[in-house]
């Protein structure tokens, strides 16, 4: 219809009416896209808040996850001291449970990690982190990530050397049955469900005097004081970023 009128409008050489009709079919097109980036900002807006608010869930579920992990490190190696001690004194006695908690929580258990990155691997593999509009954020989450790759390695470097100095040393010198009673490092209950209660064994075992049985300690507690400190920084990057996170709500009106 506009192009009709436009073409009338030519053969009578109306020409204040032809800019009319210009300005009319400029204004539309501009009109159109501005509602159309209109709907797309709002669009936009709405999967980001979407994203953030998934993301907040994975970083406050795995912020409870590491201060748990820290302190069942910091528990592992109150055990290891005690039991460096009561190795390298000859006189030494250990009550048998005690003793039992000890070997469970500082030689057999390993404290692993156990976080969520569900949303920003989902993000990062389909290529939109850039819709979190807050480079900020996204710095933080990629320095995040390679931190937690490094965590990892340590994991399996202590996991490596459990299985060859602790595990051996475990197995041919000390009765594990009083050891598997134990609760774990959460004080969940003993894994072993059938399992008879018993009194600990009063008889000390002669490998926890032995330079093999302090060695194995201290192995044990020079990868876990490593790992312990990269999980104290990464603890403290996932807090960071919750912060960051609830700042960028705030900017986009959903956090009051």
């Amino acid at each position: 219809m506009i192009l009709r009128r436009v073409i009338e409008h030519f053969r009578k050489q109306e020409w204040t009416a032809i800019g009319l009709d210009f300005v009319i079919v400029v204004l539309g097109v501009f009109v159109g896209l501005q509602v159309n980036n209109w709907n797309e900002a709002r669009i936009e807006r709405r999967a980001e808040i979407g994203y953030l608010a998934a993301m907040e869930e994975d970083i406050v579920y795995s912020i409870g996850r590491l201060e748990t992990l820290v302190a069942e490190m910091q528990r592992q190696e109150e055990a290891r001291a005690a039991l460096y001690a009561f190795s390298a004194d000859p006189a030494a006695t250990i009550d048998p449970e005690v003793r039992d908690r000890y070997i469970s929580h500082g030689l057999f258990h390993l404290a692993t990690m156990n976080i969520r990155q569900v949303t920003y691997e989902a993000l990062k593999g389909s290529g939109r982190l850039s819709s979190i509009g807050s480079p900020a954020l996204i710095s933080a989450l990629q320095s995040l990530s390679a931190d937690v790759a490094e965590v990892v390695r340590r994991q399996e470097d202590e996991t490596q050397i459990t299985y060859l100095f602790s595990d051996p040393l475990l197995i041919s010198g000390v009765d594990m049955a009083g050891v598997f009673r134990q609760p774990n490092l959460s004080d969940a209950p003993a894994s072993i469900g059938w399992l008879p209660d018993a009194q600990p064994s009063s008889a000390m075992p002669e490998v926890m005097k032995t330079t093999s049985f302090r060695n194995a300690v201290l192995y044990r507690s020079y990868f876990t004081s490593a790992r312990l400190r990269d999980v104290k920084r990464v603890l403290e990057e996932h807090r960071r970023i919750a912060g960051l996170i609830d700042a960028r709500q705030g900017e986009l009106g959903v956090k009051p």
